[in-house]
């Protein structure tokens, strides 16, 4: 599977990690840069299983991760939940590329065991609170830059849409920022977006989600993509991409200005998208945001 859409699936099939358990928070206001009164922070071995819901879980009092991605700990700290609220907008997936990681991050997963000396909201903790355990235990520093750049531009494609709306009822809204115990029987969540994997396929199904939501998914890395289609309304999304149509001509696409890859599976999954949704990805310039890793080191464990 072509790297950026494997940097995608593995940002959406973490989507169990937002799980949270049920309760009040504290005012994150009352209490200016929060900390984790203590931490237990220890590098999994390269056979440990990775982290899942359970053993990740947060709660008012803090939060547990098993054996969860150190790239992934550094995006929702300073992305995803860096304002120490979530809504889908900014909690769905990354939405900026991260600059300057050192190659040991990739791979490196570490369990984290914290507790606050207040309850606090998840998103506090997985945002604010996580920035001040990375840099303290990491000896992490970093820095955000906007930049004029390749993006790309979602549109409609030639031919009819396949888009269907959301009938009312067929989901339920999620504020993110409060949180959910999300379980086996959870009902189906507006936006959420699930995905799953069948043999060589990739599977994405989002309800009731707006084509500016969605875009954020198909943030390819280092590239953002920007809802052009002028689309107002809620959709529900299914498609299915997998390995790369043998024998496309890749020159047409790229006559065309229409996003194309040379790498395996990056041809079906533009096709899927055109054929399946009728949308499509031209090739375009924008501002995007970067985030920039000025150093990193292994952590102080305890």
């Amino acid at each position: 599977m072509l790297r950026t859409m494997a940097a995608i699936s593995t940002a959406l099939l973490a989507f169990p990690f937002l799980a949270t358990a049920q309760g009040t928070a504290s005012d994150p206001s009352a209490l200016p840069n929060p900390k984790f009164e203590v931490a237990s922070v220890k590098e999994c071995l390269p056979n440990e299983p990775k982290g899942r819901a359970p053993p990740f879980r947060t709660f008012p009092g803090g939060l547990s991760l098993g054996c969860s991605s150190l790239k992934t700990l550094i995006q929702w700290a300073y992305d995803v939940f860096a304002s120490g609220k979530a809504d889908f907008l900014n909690a769905g997936t990354p939405s900026m590329a991260v600059e300057g990681l050192p190659d040991w991050v990739n791979s490196a997963r570490y369990s984290i065991d914290a507790r606050t000396a207040n309850p606090q909201s998840a998103a506090m903790m997985r945002g604010p609170m996580m920035q001040a355990l990375l840099e303290e235990r990491f000896d992490l520093k970093v820095h955000r830059e906007k930049r004029e750049g390749p993006v790309y531009l979602m549109t409609i494609a030639k031919g009819p849409l396949k888009l269907r709306a959301t009938q009312e009822g067929t989901c339920v809204p999620f504020d993110f920022s409060e949180g959910l115990n999300m379980t086996t029987d959870h009902p189906t969540l507006c936006v959420v977006p699930n995905v799953t994997r069948k043999e060589s396929l990739t599977i994405m199904d989002a309800r009731g989600t707006t084509l500016g939501a969605f875009s954020k998914l198909l943030h390819f890395e280092g590239r953002a993509v920007i809802d052009e289609t002028g689309l107002d309304g809620k959709f529900d999304i299914h498609f299915e991409w997998g390995p790369d149509v043998a024998g496309r001509p890749e020159s047409a696409t790229a006559a065309t200005g229409v996003a194309s890859d040379p790498s395996p599976g990056a041809s079906s999954f533009l096709v899927a998208l055109r054929e399946q949704l009728g949308l499509e990805l031209k090739n375009g310039r924008g501002i995007s945001e970067f985030l920039v890793i000025d150093h990193i080191g292994r952590a102080t464990e305890n």
